[in-house]
């Protein structure tokens, strides 16, 4: 199976959970159940493994996220490898508008637009919807930014009821932990609800509905 190059994007502010969740669930997805029990007991990740993840920043320098945490991404975008999968996590409303205004990150998103997947995280929704590819789309972000995302664009069809809402190859989610659904929605599209629920049990993550 294709090893499949995600990269997350980070910037100053941005919260922990909504990339951190994500990265997660993608960098325990394994093979098979045999490759699971090796993964808990080795320090390195398998070379195998479906999903490679790495984080991007505009400069390639330290950022600083909303809870302080210090975080070195591993590439700018100037050095990031091809993309077959880009997360865009959230942040205070204040972050977000940086990156909203940053004509750089907004055309950079924009060139990933025919890219495998393109999927946003809580606030992260607002930054994508600024570059347009949200028009006349499906998405959702988190309860809170409901109204902020819709007023702000209006030819976006918001959802309010659905954690993870996919529409072509673009998928957003709700707030904050809802990235770790997103991202097992993503294994369960490219490799099955199986491996989906696999990835769940190793991080013993349960849905709301279970």
């Amino acid at each position: 199976m294709k090893k499949r190059m995600v990269g997350i994007l980070l910037y100053d502010y941005v919260d922990v959970l909504d990339f951190a969740g994500p990265a997660e669930v993608l960098s325990l997805t394994v093979n098979n159940r045999a490759e699971q029990a090796i993964i808990l007991y080795k320090k390195h990740m398998l070379p195998n493994k479906p999903f490679q993840v790495f984080t991007i920043t505009e400069t390639g320098e330290q950022i600083i996220t909303h809870s302080g945490i210090k975080v070195q991404p591993d590439f700018s975008f100037d050095n990031s490898p091809e993309l077959d999968i880009l997360i865009i996590p959230g942040g205070p409303l204040r972050a977000v508008q940086t990156m909203v205004k940053n004509q750089r990150i907004q055309e950079w998103i924009i060139k990933h637009k025919s890219i495998e997947y393109i999927c946003s995280v809580c606030t992260g929704a607002i930054i994508l919807g600024e570059t347009g590819l949200l028009d006349g789309k499906k998405a959702t972000t988190h309860y809170l930014a409901l109204k902020i995302l819709q007023e702000k664009h209006p030819d976006i069809k918001v959802v309010s009821d659905s954690k993870v809402v996919h529409d072509g190859n673009l998928i957003s989610s709700g707030g904050v932990s809802s990235g770790i659904n997103m991202a097992l929605y993503l294994v369960m599209q490219l490799m099955g609800k199986a491996t989906a629920e696999r990835t769940a049990k190793t991080i013993e993550f349960t849905s709301e509905k279970e």
